[in-house]
């Protein structure tokens, strides 16, 4: 007989196995910097919107498509890029911060709503990316691969703080 059958057989049941929770969130205070970023980064979308910004960044890799002769292409140069490739990425970060903080108590039941919340969310994002996958063509398609991780975090935090209000003011969903 092994040693592991002889162990699992007669001391494991008299072993208490401890398991680590694990806990990723952020402390509590991350949901006021991510709402900062994201509303900064949210004015900055609208204001590059009406108004035509542009910088130069490194890229990895640009393909030539571009509107301006100063624009490199290939990889590993300086592309031209306009307000929403930046503000994109800080508003995505403000609202993870905001998503995945910690709530001032965070029990059992929270974390509960936050999963229901979570699967509510993936389940909303992909049907809107089906519809927009059959609906939507030619170059404005492009924005929906784009903006679906944005999509999926915006209705997790606004379903899990509308389960978080119901469940806090005493009533049910």
């Amino acid at each position: 007989m092994s040693i592991w059958k002889v162990y699992f057989t007669f001391a494991a049941p008299n072993h208490k196995i401890n398991t680590m929770k694990k806990n990723y969130l952020f402390p509590h205070y991350y949901q006021w910097i991510g709402l900062g970023i994201a509303v900064v980064a949210f004015v900055a979308l609208m204001l590059g919107s009406f108004k035509d910004f542009s910088i130069r960044m490194p890229a990895l890799y640009d393909g030539g498509i571009s509107f301006d002769e100063e624009s490199d292409s290939g990889f590993f140069c300086m592309a031209k890029t306009g307000m929403f490739s930046i503000a994109m990425p800080l508003l995505i970060i403000g609202l993870i911060f905001v998503g995945f903080s910690k709530e001032k108590v965070e029990d059992e039941f929270v974390q509960y709503l936050r999963s229901q919340s979570l699967i509510w969310s993936t389940y909303v994002t992909a049907g809107l990316f089906i519809l927009g996958t059959l609906f939507i063509y030619g170059l404005t398609y492009l924005v929906i691969p784009y903006m679906v991780f944005f999509v999926f975090l915006l209705l997790f935090i606004i379903k899990f703080k509308i389960a978080l209000y119901h469940f806090n003011k005493g009533g049910e969903r």
